[in-house]
């Protein structure tokens, strides 16, 4: 079974070569590893071709943003099987082994939990996401417009199932690009978690950490709400015009995306892209929200709305450094051992 690693990079040649040597590291003489680069400015391109003949690549003349590094690798692969690796991140040097072992005909996708590392590679004790959901999750996707997943790199893709979404609109998609074949896929197929994380997601931005923003897209929450809303509804667009699936906007936010919404709500009220939020609505949306979602325990579920309820009413410069206590290793073990002996 040929699977196709496609990394897309712009300006990130500090890190390029880890990710390389990640995707390289995959055994089998079926896996190919194609490095797209959207007209970096840095040595990315000197990173790439002192790779020589173990991998392909392609250069655009112009920076076009994600999308148009994704379409360059899916036009270029071969792979039944297609993995988008961020140039930031990496796999684990059995990534493709374990995923091997959970390839069947009516799945879709195989996703994985990815462990946080810092700038330098070293791990921060804690992974992403907090909650998989796995099997059929169109039900949710109706309800939330999202469901559990990792980021881009946590997602292996039978070709089949994302294919005739692509090429993907450029400047639609200039980024959050990987969107698309995560929403989509569910909907050709069954979604498969791993049992362990496969990979590593690089946190490299400390301006996004001390506002107590998780990732390195955006440094202000109402930018990231904007972000998340223009996924959504793009997707949803391009599900309607290639598959006839005409959804209705999602009846519910997803937990994850709430806590974002009280943080801009709170640190930069004036950008909020909500005005009608007040800390009591917000606190409803949350009890819905968690009540429809599955895969909390109930202790989960209370400290989620003890943790809103906090961040709603202290003073505002402590909501950024109550933010970061939300995504802490040590709380996220704690739970999850608390998970193990409840469920």
């Amino acid at each position: 079974m040929r699977i196709s690693i496609l990394i897309n990079n712009f300006n990130y040649a500090r890190f390029l070569g880890d990710a390389i040597d990640s995707a390289l590291a995959q055994a089998g003489p079926d896996v190919e590893v194609i490095v797209c680069d959207d007209a970096s400015t840095d040595h990315s391109w000197e990173v790439i071709a002192g790779y020589g003949t173990r991998i392909r690549s392609w250069r655009s003349p112009h920076n076009l943003g994600q999308a148009s590094a994704m379409n360059a690798g899916m036009s270029m692969s071969s792979g039944e099987w297609v993995l988008f690796l961020d140039a930031d991140d990496r796999l684990a040097p059995d990534a493709l082994a374990v995923c091997r072992t959970l390839m069947a005909e009516d799945v879709a996708k195989i996703q994985f939990p990815l462990q946080c590392i810092t700038e330098d590679g070293r791990p921060m004790g804690r992974q992403i996401p907090y909650l998989l959901h796995e099997g059929d999750v169109r039900p949710l996707i109706q309800r939330f417009g999202t469901y559990g997943g990792p980021p881009s790199s946590g997602n292996l893709y039978r070709r089949s199932a994302i294919a005739r979404y692509f090429p993907l609109d450029t400047p639609a998609w200039r980024r959050a690009a990987d969107t698309p074949p995560f929403l989509l896929s569910a909907f050709n197929g069954r979604v498969v978690n791993a049992p362990r994380p496969l990979g590593g997601y690089r946190i490299h931005s400390s301006a996004n950490r001390a506002r107590g923003c998780f990732g390195n897209i955006s440094a202000r929450h109402g930018d990231m709400l904007r972000i998340e809303a223009h996924r959504r509804s793009t997707t949803l667009a391009l599900l309607a015009r290639h598959d006839g699936i005409v959804l209705d906007s999602p009846p519910l936010h997803a937990p994850w995306n709430l806590r974002t919404r009280a943080l801009s709500l709170r640190t930069e009220p004036e950008r909020h892209p909500y005005p009608e939020d007040t800390l009591a609505s917000l606190l409803r949306m949350q009890a819905h929200s968690l009540a429809a979602c599955p895969g909390y325990t109930w202790s989960e579920r209370r400290a989620a709305q003890l943790w809103l309820l906090v961040v709603l009413l202290v003073p505002t410069s402590w909501a950024p450094r109550i933010a970061i206590s939300n995504t802490s290793g040590r709380i996220r073990r704690w739970f999850r051992s608390v998970r193990t002996h409840v469920v």
